[in-house]
């Protein structure tokens, strides 16, 4: 393992612009790290403070302003001498990132992606068979957090991540320096686990789904946290869910869990019992983290447009791989292609972008594992 004070004494590297890519600047420069933060040239001008100041403030449970040790649009420059390079985007800008970096990250980098949304399998088809860095997916964000303007974030409240690493066994490698940098809870068997136990299109399927009309509403300014986690849209998540469990028990996974990360529901998975829809509906709604957060206010949003294709969809192509029906998730699928008009069967990701194409359920756990088909 690397000494504390040498582990510091290397950059890190921070890709992407926005909420949580902010809050984690911020929170590895508290944390006594050198950042680079990069964004990709035509997203730059969201950045214009960040990149003239080279600095980030942060209010909430981080406190403070923060000198960054690089700004930049450059990627070969952001990742030089960089041991730890996090992707801290949307689900659906992942595949650009994997392009970008492919040519350019070394077999001696970590790339981690938070939240990981299968990037890690994307990243490996991306890269060939060549030697490849190690790939780390978390299956969460650990921050509630949003910008209050470029260079301003505000840390609602933090959160723990659980995270798989490809291949499996560089767990003993770098787990300990990562634990350095961000809170991680657990580790899973592998990076499919940790894509099938994503938080973010278990939770807001439900209530996304059965809120379009407030969201898109120009009249109302919409909560979700507060005001759309209803006992309909928790019995619509729970059963989600439930879908959720059958593919992971299809591929001999056990206790995958993305709801882990509420108190009620980790309290009764240890004393080994199942949580109901009530159970869900008392642990979410009131969370003192997630109330305050405003939005969506459109069904555009990627609370719907990254779930869908970058979350249930996968589910539902790997679950038809291994015999189990989701009859509740492909219909949410089905019913946002409609309201958004785009066929997110289509465009969302497939067994090929994920390097499973032709695999059986066997080849899939042990790719998985491994990186090796």
């Amino acid at each position: 393992m690397t000494e504390t004070n040498n582990l510091r004494s290397v950059p890190v590297a921070v890709l992407g612009g926005g909420n949580a890519a902010h809050a984690l600047a911020a929170d590895l420069a508290d944390r006594g790290f050198k950042v680079n933060m990069y964004e990709m040239p035509q997203f730059k001008h969201q950045m214009k403070h960040v990149f003239e100041t080279k600095t980030i403030e942060s209010m909430g449970v981080i406190n403070g302003r923060y000198e960054l040790n690089m700004v930049t649009d450059v990627i070969e420059d952001a990742i030089r001498d960089v041991k730890y390079i996090f992707i801290i985007t949307p689900a659906f800008a992942h595949k650009g990132y994997g392009e970008l970096l492919k040519d350019v990250a070394t077999k001696d980098q970590v790339i981690v992606s938070i939240p990981g949304s299968f990037a890690a399998l994307q990243y490996k088809e991306i890269f060939g068979d060549r030697e490849c860095p190690t790939f780390v997916d978390a299956n969460n964000l650990m921050y509630d957090t949003r910008l209050v303007y470029d260079g301003k974030v505000n840390i609602l409240e933090l959160d723990t991540i659980d995270v798989g690493f490809l291949p499996a066994d560089r767990e003993k490698l770098y787990l300990e320096e990562l634990r350095e940098m961000v809170d991680i809870k657990a580790v899973f068997p592998d990076v499919l686990s940790c894509g099938l136990a994503l938080v973010n299109p278990a939770l807001h399927s439900g209530p996304c789904l059965l809120n379009a009309g407030p969201i898109e509403s120009p009249h109302v300014n919409f909560f979700l946290y507060q005001d759309g986690i209803t006992p309909s849209s928790m019995k619509l998540d729970k059963r989600l869910d439930e879908e959720r469990k059958e593919i992971c028990a299809a591929l001999g996974y056990e206790g995958i869990n993305p709801f882990r990360c509420f108190p009620l529901i980790e309290r009764l998975e240890q004393e080994g019992k199942d949580y109901e829809w009530e159970d869900l509906y008392r642990d979410v709604h009131g969370d003192i983290g997630l109330t305050p957060i405003c939005g969506p206010n459109d069904i555009k949003s990627r609370y719907l447009t990254e779930d869908a294709p970058c979350g249930l969809v996968p589910w539902s192509i790997i679950a038809k791989t291994v015999g189990v029906k989701t009859t509740a998730i492909d219909a949410i699928i089905d019913i946002y292609s409609i309201i958004h008009e785009t066929n997110w069967w289509d465009s969302g990701f497939t067994l090929k972008d994920l390097g499973l194409e032709g695999l059986t359920k066997d080849e899939i756990r042990e790719y998985c594992r491994t990186g090796i088909k």
